[in-house]
């Protein structure tokens, strides 16, 4: 995965997983970390291969292949919360400030427009479920939950996640 390989070593891209890093130490809350990436693009790939929709994605996407699918998935979480250092700084949406930024690094990891916009959609949608939602958007989104136990975090009293409910138990029925 030659593209998600060059995407991971932008430099752009390390600076605001390293602005993350430091917005986060405190108070100590989830970890945007390249750990937390990983793991949801690694999640959405999962549920995508567990429902058979690996197919259906390419064909309904105008996707090259299965390899292109999965860089596609894969640059989609590793990706998603590029902007929350921007959230934590002046209360801007990650989600929305993130699609921009990852507009901006995804053409230099050769990623061409359709598949960049896929990309920079799915990571805008990640944040609020929607009956509009783009079919990655939504896998996004569902990974992005599966991978927390926000229930069982110790800073769940300062968590501005839990506050803006955007984690409750109607987000984890599908």
């Amino acid at each position: 995965m030659k593209r998600v390989e060059t995407l991971v070593e932008d430099k752009y891209y390390l600076e605001y997983m390293r602005r993350n890093s430091e917005a986060e130490m405190e108070p100590k809350l989830c970890e945007h970390d390249f750990q937390h990436h990983l793991a949801v693009a690694r999640i959405t790939y999962i549920l995508i291969l567990e429902h058979n929709d690996l197919n259906y994605f390419i064909k309904d996407s105008g996707i090259s292949g299965k390899l292109a699918a999965k860089e596609i998935i894969y640059a989609a979480g590793l990706i998603h919360d590029i902007g929350k250092w921007k959230e934590y700084q002046c209360g801007i949406d990650h989600a929305s400030y993130g699609a921009r930024l990852a507009k901006e690094i995804l053409p230099r990891a050769l990623f061409n427009r359709d598949e960049a916009d896929m990309i920079c959609r799915a990571v805008y949608e990640h944040r609020n479920i929607s009956r509009d939602m783009s079919f990655l958007g939504e896998r996004l989104h569902r990974a992005d939950n599966l991978s927390r136990k926000c229930g069982h975090c110790q800073h769940r009293a300062q968590c501005p996640k839990i506050r803006k409910k955007e984690i409750s138990v109607s987000n984890f029925e599908y």
